[in-house]
Order: C-alpha cells, then sequence, then structure tokens
C-alpha cells in the first residue's frame, strides 16, 4: 500500500513561482488540519494576524479580505494536506471553502483564491 502526502519540495516550488507572478503565496502548512480548531490555528500561524484573531469563522472571513493597502499584492493561499480536513470534518471544510469563495469574488478583497497542494504516492512508505 502507498501512503499518499504533499511533497513539501514541490509545494515550496508552486509558492516560489507564485510568488514570482507576483502574488502573495501562503503556505498553509503548519500541523495537520483535521477540524475547525485546528484549522483557525494553522491560519492563524501562517497568516499575519492580529493576537486579537477571534478563532471564529467571522473573524477569519474578516482576516482574509486582506489588508486594506491598495498597492497590497493579491494573496493566495496554497493548502496542504486539505483532504484530512474534507475526510475528519467535512462540514468545517465546507464552511472554509465557501468563505474562501465569498472573499475571493469581492473586488475590494486582496483574496486570490486557494491553491490545494495535490497529495503525491510516496514510495518509501508502504505496508
Amino acid at each position: 500500500m502507498t501512503s499518499l502526502r504533499p511533497d513539501a519540495a514541490r509545494v515550496q516550488a508552486l509558492v516560489e513561482r507564485l510568488r514570482a507572478e507576483g502574488l502573495d503565496a501562503v503556505w498553509i502548512d503548519r500541523a495537520p488540519v483535521f477540524d475547525k480548531t485546528s484549522l483557525l490555528h494553522a491560519l492563524y500561524q501562517a497568516l499575519p494576524l492580529s493576537g486579537d484573531f477571534g478563532f471564529n469563522w467571522d473573524a477569519l472571513e474578516d482576516a482574509l479580505f486582506g489588508p486594506e493597502d491598495p498597492d497590497a499584492r493579491p494573496r493566495v493561499l496554497v493548502f496542504r494536506d486539505l483532504e484530512l480536513l474534507e475526510e475528519r470534518d467535512p462540514a468545517a471544510a465546507r464552511v472554509f471553502l465557501d468563505i474562501v469563495r465569498t472573499v475571493s469574488e469581492n473586488p475590494r478583497s486582496t483574496l486570490a483564491g486557494l491553491v490545494r497542494a495535490s497529495a503525491v504516492p510516496d514510495e518509501r512508505q508502504t505496508s
């Protein structure tokens, strides 16, 4: 059996390509994200959020809007292991993806969207 894991080098190369294209690519890869709490903590660690971030959906939606600086680069979230969240807490995954869609569709937002870092086979881990 082959284990699936996102390849960190490939994800880092993707982030660097996005940055070279002028985007503020933020890699969400701080810890396994398997529920709402771990998702909000991973986002808090990866994004420049204030210390008074409320760790709830409304606070996340506000935070994802981005800086009010009109010259700010568009932000793209690069999310690793999103499948784990979708498997363990599908309701939280749906809410999160809906927030990302809603915020990224708003012309006043600097959030351009989310990129999934696909899992790739890791042949070294077999059972």
